[in-house]
């Protein structure tokens, strides 16, 4: 998505619900490529559907485990090899993206839901390795490097 586009907040909060309800009614080892098939059938847009798709299991993660020092930034990797920094609260998807991920956790968050969403994220899938192979980690001493979201724009 053009993150300097101007989008329609309303349309992409609806889409986020939407990819939330979706998640949650299916099993959790669905790939990507069927997931934004059914994103598609559902009317969400292909580009807000790519970001909710990145996103949507970071604010999940972050959410689900906010005693973790997470990291404020991600090196966003572009198909021309050049990196950039960035920061989640200037990234206005994923602001809007973890706003509608705060409501759902107040509002009779399903824990089977949150595990599917979260689970898909890199962030997860490291703490769940290192807690089967160590019980007794103390997740909040994990510190993580930076995330690298790769755009082929």
């Amino acid at each position: 998505m053009n993150h300097k586009a101007k989008i329609d907040i309303f349309e992409f909060n609806s889409d986020i619900k939407k990819v939330i309800k979706i998640i949650g009614s299916l099993d959790g080892s669905v790939t990507n490529e069927r997931l934004l098939y059914l994103f598609n059938q559902n009317g969400i847009h292909e580009n807000h559907a790519i970001e909710i798709l990145t996103f949507l299991p970071i604010a999940f993660v972050r959410k689900m485990l906010p005693k973790i020092n997470w990291r404020e930034s991600y090196i966003l990797q572009l198909s021309d090899k050049k990196q950039l920094t960035k920061y989640f609260s200037e990234n206005q998807i994923y602001s809007i993206i973890e706003s509608e991920t705060n409501k759902y956790f107040e509002n009779r968050a399903e824990s089977d839901v949150i595990l599917k969403i979260a689970g898909r994220s890199a962030e997860f899938k490291v703490i769940n390795n290192l807690l089967l192979k160590n019980e007794n980690a103390d997740i909040t001493q994990i510190k993580f490097t930076e995330s690298i979201i790769i755009r082929n724009e």
